[in-house]
């Protein structure tokens, strides 16, 4: 081949891997960034308590420099690890307190352009443009992907800590660059304290013991000490915190609040072989298109995680990988983490998205050496195979999206630019939004409501306060704090010592008559109707009753 030629294919390819680039940024922007969360009830943060956690320590980390949730006067520690959280501190600063709810998603709509920009760089740095293109627009259109990335949630995070590490231990071994190495031991590191399930990655740091050897081996042995050190410096923020809370490095917050959990007993361990067969057929299911369980990427999304023709298309490109030392890290840290997710005992295929990322860069190949196979005339009929798989896999076809839904021939890529969420109003947060606008000004206020109080409290000033009704609400679990009627009462007694009015607060009328025998009764004191009352919510006042001899219940 010619100087020539070859500057035309440079060229040619740059051209290509930039237009694919485009391809994928411009599906990024109307599948995740184009997202109105104001119109959804996503905004809520819930149903489960992780999002409502995160946003909780973030605002806590915020104000008070240090990662906690509030429920009364009380400064608890969440189940999830603060390094998420902390990702949210920019966007805190940037959003008006109005918006500050955003800071998760934005966030990760944050953090996904980031990685798809990474994943191309990483390539064109390489001098693979065309590679990089192709693996941003599989990346781009991976349904787990932009459902994550338009989420509240922290597996974006913590992957895109993940992928960096792979590509600096790449970087590392092909360039013969310790530092690269180091750093892919911080970026693994990192990622513990968003998902302690990232350990399992750790072999990919086996790296350092296979970089070559010259000179002095005592030089060697070193770094071969050093890179776990590094490793285990870059996670001790959360070892830290778990031995200050809760006296030991291998402590989570699961400990505190829901011990009584099956699966953390001798009975049902947290990883077993049992557990194989029901991870094993969650996958299949995915797979296979059958009907799936209800899951969070439900609630962003259409519930599908992946296509079969990515996996298949994935599996071809296995064919083409050659043997590294590089390799041979990946494929162990790879089948680590697997391993685990297979014995898990929650199963959800959430937590396989690291996987699913990271083989983007086995699927892009087939479909490079299909490009250049077409490009020269060659293989016609295996080019047009692969690039059937790369345009299905893309488009995400044949797919299912709902819950329990008959149909199977659904496109994600069609789904993601019609955003799925029915919208509606997020009565948690109009609430606080109202509560706020009417008594933001007062000094001093205790509420009840069933509204979660760890949100609430992450929105009120640190002179207000938020609590449960009574003890059915989600942190009930617990063995070391406990929050019941008696300590309802007890709070709003404390309140009343101090002359601090005591509010009640419900999302509506309805909500109001249903739960207001629920709120504690103090002797002397009756809940009347506040005149602040909106037609979206309803504010209870505890004031002196003109009866007596009334008993608290």
């Amino acid at each position: 081949m010619t100087d020539v030629s070859k500057r035309e294919l440079t060229s040619g390819s740059f051209f290509a891997g930039g237009l694919l680039l485009l391809c994928a940024l411009t599906f990024y922007y109307f599948a995740v960034l184009n997202v109105d969360y104001q119109k959804t009830t996503l905004v809520d943060l819930g149903p489960y308590p992780d999002a409502t956690e995160y946003f909780a320590q973030a605002r806590s980390l915020f104000k008070h420099k240090w990662p906690s949730i509030q429920i009364g006067y009380d400064k608890l520690p969440s189940r999830y690890p603060p390094g998420y959280p902390a990702l949210m501190l920019p966007w805190l600063k940037i959003l008006p307190e109005a918006h500050s709810v955003l800071a998760p998603f934005r966030t990760n709509q944050t953090l996904g352009l980031l990685l798809l920009l990474a994943v191309f760089g990483f390539y064109a740095y390489l001098a693979m443009p065309l590679t990089g293109g192709l693996a941003a627009l599989l990346l781009a259109t991976l349904p787990g992907f932009f459902i994550f990335c338009r989420s509240s949630m922290s597996e974006i995070s913590a992957s895109a800590l993940i992928v960096l590490a792979f590509m600096f231990a790449y970087l590392g071994l092909k360039e013969e660059r310790r530092w690269k190495i180091y750093l892919s031991a911080v970026f693994l590191g990192l990622s513990l304290n968003i998902r302690i399930q990232s350990i399992f990655f750790v072999p990919l740091l086996l790296s350092v013991a296979l970089f070559p050897v010259r000179g002095m081996r005592w030089r060697w042995f070193l770094h071969c000490v050093a890179v776990p050190l590094v490793f285990v410096l870059a996670a001790s923020p959360v070892l830290v915190l778990n031995t200050i809370e809760f006296h030991s490095p291998f402590k989570t917050g699961y400990s505190f609040w829901v011990p009584w959990i099956p699966y953390w007993s001798k009975q049902h361990p947290l990883f077993s072989l049992r557990y194989v067969p029901m991870n094993v057929a969650r996958l299949w299911s995915e797979f296979a298109l059958r009907p799936t369980s209800y899951s969070a990427a439900n609630i962003f999304g259409t519930g599908t995680c992946f296509v079969p023709a990515f996996v298949i298309l994935s599996c071809v490109g296995v064919c083409f990988i050659r043997k590294s030392r590089f390799v041979f890290c990946a494929l162990l840290a790879g089948l680590s983490f697997l391993a685990m997710a297979l014995v898990f005992a929650v199963v959800d295929v959430r937590l396989y998205l690291p996987l699913l990322i990271l083989l983007i860069a086995v699927a892009a190949v087939p479909v490079v050496w299909a490009a250049k196979n077409l490009f020269a005339g060659r293989r016609i009929i295996a080019d047009l195979v692969v690039f059937a798989l790369f345009a299905a896999a893309s488009l995400g076809y044949p797919s299912r999206s709902g819950y329990n839904t008959p149909d199977i021939d659904r496109s994600q890529a069609w789904d993601a630019l019609h955003f799925a969420t029915p919208p509606g109003e997020s009565t948690w947060f109009i609430a606080q939004t109202r509560f706020l606008e009417v008594f933001g000004r007062k000094p001093g206020i205790v509420v009840l409501s069933d509204v979660d109080p760890v949100y609430l409290n992450a929105f009120f000033p640190d002179w207000a306060v938020a609590a449960p009704l009574d003890g059915n609400h989600r942190y009930r679990h617990s063995r070391i704090w406990r929050y019941d009627r008696p300590e309802a009462l007890a709070l709003i007694k404390r309140g009343l010592d101090r002359t601090l009015p005591v509010y009640a607060l419900f999302v509506s009328q309805k909500e109001m008559e249903e739960k207001k025998l629920r709120l504690p009764a103090l002797d002397g004191y009756e809940w009347v109707p506040a005149e602040t009352s909106t037609r979206d919510i309803v504010i209870l006042k505890l004031s002196r009753s003109n009866t007596r001899g009334v008993s608290p219940r």
